[in-house]
């Protein structure tokens, strides 16, 4: 997959070379190259079994590379680069501090990340930073939890994206609610319970049960509208985050920094570049969906590119799916790197 990734790429630079064409032609919608690549998005998104979504800019000339780029996909994880951009809002504007301490309440500990496999006592506190950072770089299920209830919940989260004009994210549960639905796990008969303590009082049958259900492809999941977005509107939050608007200067370069410290994704969008390619992401995985979004930084002073990429309903296996995004991501990759300007 990745020498015909690398094959076509190179063609793309051969016909730019021998055609000799102009910028203006280079920034037309369905100049030949750009047709190339995205019929090559097609070819290796075939190999996840689903629907692939693909929105790409290099952000210093505007020029784009879309994929099914209006069609919805369930966000699952990353909606917590919007959670994130919602509580730097909130203390940008001195509503609350990053060294603020937030109480976790018991009902919000959730399996996945460190956070849920601490022992919870009364008065358990973490800072504002210090619950940011796990949510980004580990994609923390409790930490973002937490942040949303200091956010003011899902529905603050996206009224603070419908201000943005991003009019088509919608975050509408917290992460166990949404885990809860799509594993079919009854809400507990005391509001104290948190979801990581039914997992605990689960036989290892029923647990793995679920975990498995949590890796297959569920269309009542892909249908459902809650927390859905489109590529090309996630593409606008990380594009709004770039110029830093709804986000300051100093918050911007803090979130960027933790998604360049990710550890959740080094076979997806990092998987096939370049070594040493600096690359500031936030994964999302859940029930055949399988997403990564975020910047990549070209060489040479050639750029930055923003660049979501979005998998639902895929029936591959996992090590598939990541290959998928990899292969995406380093084809618009090779592509605005060689492209002209």
């Amino acid at each position: 997959m990745r020498q015909r990734t690398l094959w076509v790429c190179w063609i793309i630079l051969f016909t730019l070379l021998s055609a000799g064409q102009s910028l203006a032609w280079a920034q037309e919608k369905q100049s030949p190259p750009k047709s190339a690549v995205v019929a090559e998005i097609g070819r290796i998104g075939k190999a996840a079994r689903g629907t692939v979504g693909v929105a790409a800019i290099h952000l210093e000339t505007g020029r784009r590379i879309v994929f099914n780029a209006d069609e919805f996909f369930p966000m699952a994880s990353t909606v917590k680069v919007a959670v994130a951009a919602k509580i730097l809002d909130m203390v940008d504007r001195g509503q609350i501090s990053l060294t603020s301490l937030i109480p976790v309440e018991r009902s919000e500990l959730a399996p996945e990340g460190p956070l849920g496999d601490i022992h919870w006592r009364p008065g358990l506190s973490f800072t504002v930073s210090d619950l940011l950072e796990p949510m980004i770089t580990k994609s923390d299920n409790t930490s973002t939890d937490v942040l949303y209830r200091v956010a003011g919940g899902p529905a603050a989260v996206h009224a603070y994206l419908q201000a943005l004009n991003l009019e088509e994210i919608y975050p509408a549960r917290t992460i166990s609610e949404l885990l809860r639905d799509v594993l079919s796990i009854p809400a507990p008969a005391s509001p104290a319970t948190s979801l990581a303590d039914q997992f605990r009082r689960m036989s290892p049958k029923q647990a793995s049960e679920r975990r498995a259900k949590a890796y297959r492809a569920n269309p009542a999941y892909d249908a459902d509208p809650r927390d859905q977005a489109t590529p090309a509107a996630m593409l606008g939050l990380l594009c709004k985050l770039w110029m830093e608007e709804g986000i300051s200067r100093s918050s911007r370069s803090m979130l960027l920094a933790m998604m360049e410290r990710s550890t959740t994704g080094q076979k997806r969008i990092r998987g096939r570049l370049p070594a040493g390619t600096v690359v500031a992401d936030k994964t999302g995985t859940l029930a055949g969906t399988v997403n990564d979004v975020g910047f990549i930084t070209l060489p040479d002073g050639n750029g930055h590119i923003a660049i979501v990429v979005f998998v639902k309903g895929s029936e591959a296996p996992p090590g598939t799916r990541d290959t998928v995004i990899a292969d995406i991501a380093r084809l618009v990759y090779d592509y605005f790197l060689i492209s002209p300007r």
